[in-house]
């Protein structure tokens, strides 16, 4: 969690839309850097060779990158000229001679000249990437699918359609509803369909369809299909045919594992019935091997876990932790156990094993690298790391250091053994590419400055300490949620008040010639300074009760339901601001303030292309049993924005269960 708010506050700090590292490109490299708060690129060797003058920067593709100059975004040649002029709310990298941009919150397609390559009437185009198509959607959230020149290949006429994988996509019709409530009738309105809307698998065959994978999907079978109450799963292939139903009392999927791997899948094989025994034994089920027909090929009750095959190969650990190389009937390669492989066993990704077809595993001596003959390439050493937190992309081991207990503000660092020539770096950097060092420079981050290295892990460039910041916070895209507060107990609110994330408590009303008498005040006040971010020049924002009554807020992990609004062009008020949604329960709760507190905020001074007014907009309730919300606005100020601020919001990457935020 702490790494990930420490790299969305380096993103927002800069207000870029910067992709690092930079694609492939076939001439000289360029890498974009900041100095000053501003952007601008550097080769290979270090050598600035645009200099720094944009507020944003993208990745060069196909010669050209999308930059933000003030408020919108245009597209600048490897000299540092507009090609495409600055006009659009965000721009993204080029593909195929198309690049996707956002005009008045509008996406739309353009050529190498600025040209756009169809008009359309949709709310959102997913995006071509690598595909020839794309998925739309409509104001009504209706789907269909288009070619490049915008044209029509599935009608938009589905409630969903998932990413395409394999060729195909699973839709689902407005009606589907498998599992109807009450006495209503199940409706089965999903199928698979090819990007030509051609049915691969119509409506009314399956409750549910997983996307292909492998060559395989799963299925949720009607009633009529099912061989016993507890058979209700199968296996379909890319032809539509139903290879076998799942003998769910007999064996499953294994789990983080389900996918097929060169025609053979893990499962887990039942040591007594799961339907029979109401508390499970300490080990319930040991590790086989199926066949596309759903036959177990081979199985051992000694194995607990069996990665996926990989070169017609597969690692099985047994009930001792040993591991052991297997080929495809299962005998065992190599005579002596591993220790360790270094695998992400949780990802379940084939593409992890055997890379560039060598295999790290540990002996009693340390590292080494096999062949899949179990024949070790590298002969193990002891370097004195622990890979156990380590990931592996081609000849490059990252290391991972957990330092969360002595930080406040990272949980990891991260270094590199590059096996290619040898080097180890050790763990200093709290980002690193996790890439196979394609490029010359390899992007990272340390101690809040962002920087290159080369693949010995020398820095090529690196941001001065002061040259990443601005005290001007100008922005995108839509500012995340930042007012948090909390209430101290009281012993007759005990089921009220924050916790987790604010120490902002409320505070008594010293000055009361602030505040308006007799109700809820919201100010903000332009001339009284503080610093947002630590960083960014800020304005102070209070909420204060005069009133003789305790207010109630709704609140989600000490956020309060405040953020900032703008005017925008036509002079309607639009939020530069949002709360995101928690999928926890736990998250959401309700803060108070009693009369004569207050509570005290720094919001950031925005800066941008259009001069506008803001205010702030809060909900509240006036007792603490009321159920709809209050809303109330404070004064007008001035204030700054540019375009992508009214509508875009940045990605968000939940750090796991203890953040349950997805936006």
């Amino acid at each position: 969690m702490k790494q990930i708010i420490g790299m969305l506050l380096i993103i927002m700090t800069y207000g870029c839309q910067v992709n690092v590292p930079p694609a492939n490109m076939q001439t000289t490299q360029l890498y974009p850097i900041i100095e000053n708060g501003l952007w601008g690129y550097i080769d290979q060797s270090g050598k600035t060779i645009i200099v720094p003058k944009f507020r944003s920067a993208g990745q060069f593709s196909e010669g050209l990158a999308p930059v933000r100059l003030n408020g919108t975004y245009g597209y600048i040649d490897k000299h540092g000229e507009f090609v495409i002029q600055p006009k659009y709310d965000v721009a993204y990298s080029f593909e195929k001679g198309q690049a996707k941009v956002y005009l008045k919150e509008k996406p739309y397609f353009i050529d190498k000249a600025g040209k756009l390559t169809f008009e359309h009437n949709f709310s959102d185009i997913q995006g071509f990437g690598k595909n020839d198509f794309s998925i739309v959607s409509t104001k009504a959230k209706n789907h269909g699918v288009i070619n490049r020149k915008g044209e029509l290949l599935t009608d938009t006429i589905y409630n969903e359609i998932s990413a395409f994988s394999e060729g195909f996509a699973v839709v689902t019709g407005h009606n589907h509803e498998p599992y109807p409530r009450g006495e209503k009738e199940p409706v089965f309105e999903i199928g698979v369909i090819n990007p030509n809307n051609d049915f691969l698998i119509p409506f009314g065959k399956y409750k549910e369809i997983s996307k292909f994978k492998n060559g395989f999907a799963k299925v949720e079978l009607d009633v009529e299909y099912q061989q016993n109450y507890y058979d209700h799963e199968g296996v379909i292939d890319t032809n539509g045919n139903l290879k076998f139903i799942i003998p769910a009392t007999k064996w499953h999927f294994d789990y983080g594992n389900e996918d097929f791997s060169e025609g053979l899948a893990t499962v887990g094989i039942y040591l007594v019935d799961p339907n029979t025994v109401k508390s499970s034994p300490s080990r319930d089920s040991y590790k086989g091997v199926i066949n596309t027909e759903g036959k177990i090929v081979f199985s051992n009750k000694d194995w607990d876990k069996i990665t996926p095959f990989k070169y017609n190969r597969a690692f099985v650990q047994d009930v001792k932790g040993d591991w052991y190389l297997v080929d495809r009937k299962g005998q065992i390669l190599n005579e002596d156990p591993y220790q360790e492989i270094l695998y992400e066993t949780h990802s379940g990704n084939p593409d992890y094993l055997f890379q560039k077809k060598l295999q790290f595993v540990k002996t009693d001596t340390g590292w080494g690298a096999i062949d899949t003959n179990a024949v070790f390439v590298l002969e193990p050493k002891n370097d004195g790391y622990d890979y156990r937190d380590s990931y592996w992309r081609g000849e490059i081991i990252f290391i991972e250091k957990d330092i969360s207990i002595g930080s406040d503000k990272y949980s990891y660092q991260y270094g590199f053994w590059n096996t290619k020539i040898g080097t180890i770096v050790e763990p200093q950097f709290h980002d690193i590419e996790f890439a196979e060092f394609k490029e010359e420079l390899i992007y990272v981050m340390q101690d809040d400055r962002i920087g290159y290295i080369d693949h010995e892990g020398n820095y090529i460039w690196r941001a001065s300490k002061k040259g990443q910041h601005q005290t001007d916070f100008n922005i995108d895209y839509m500012n995340r949620g930042y007012f948090y507060a909390s209430s101290p107990y009281k012993k007759e609110l005990a089921r009220f008040g924050g916790w987790g994330k604010s120490r902002n408590s409320f505070k008594e009303i010293s000055e009361p010639k602030k505040f308006e008498k007799e109700k809820l005040n919201l100010i903000v006040n332009p001339s009284d300074k503080g610093k947002y971010l630590e960083t960014f020049d800020g304005i102070k924002l209070y909420i204060a009760n005069t009133t003789k009554d305790t207010l109630f807020f709704a609140a989600q992990d000490s956020r309060l339901y405040l953020k900032i609004q703008a005017k925008d062009i036509d002079g309607e008020w639009k939020d530069i601001e949002y709360t995101p949604s928690s999928w926890c329960g736990n998250s959401y709760h309700t803060l108070f303030l009693p009369p004569t507190y207050f509570w005290e905020f720094t919001t950031p001074v925005y800066q941008g292309e259009f001069n506008t007014l803001l205010r702030a907009q809060l909900l509240y309730k006036g007792h603490k049993k009321q159920k709809e919300d209050h809303i109330i606005y404070s004064n007008e100020f001035s204030g700054g924005v540019n375009p992508g601020q009214f509508w875009r919001k940045q990605g968000y990457y939940s750090s796991g269960i203890m953040d349950p935020y997805n936006n």
